[in-house]
């Protein structure tokens, strides 16, 4: 299993158990992390925005076109924003760290 770490708004981390190829939506859902994914990873809304905090940005499959420009349509966007139900979990993305935007 790989392990995605959760850092709340207080500055808590929850590590989260996860399998590959499952979306870090999914895995959000899953642990019950306050994420909402209104579109259930349709990538049409922006609702399932959050900032990867940890340096595995760099390791992240490249975001398509469309990715940038529903995440157009968010608040607070930043360079290490992305929409979870695009972020699909590797080997490459143990340790990882996020947050919800």
């Amino acid at each position: 299993m790989i392990e995605i770490n959760f850092l709340d708004k207080k500055g808590n981390i929850k590590k989260i158990k996860a399998n590959e190829g499952e979306s870090l939506l999914e895995i959000s859902k899953k642990n019950n992390l306050d994420i909402e994914g209104a579109c259930g990873g349709e990538m049409i809304c922006s609702t399932c925005h959050v900032y990867i905090v940890s340096n595995h940005i760099n390791k992240l499959k490249k975001q398509s076109d469309e990715e940038k420009e529903i995440l157009l349509l968010s608040n607070n966007i930043k360079k290490n924003s992305r929409l979870a139900c695009q972020i699909k979990v590797t080997e490459r993305l143990n340790g990882l760290i996020f947050s919800i935007a």
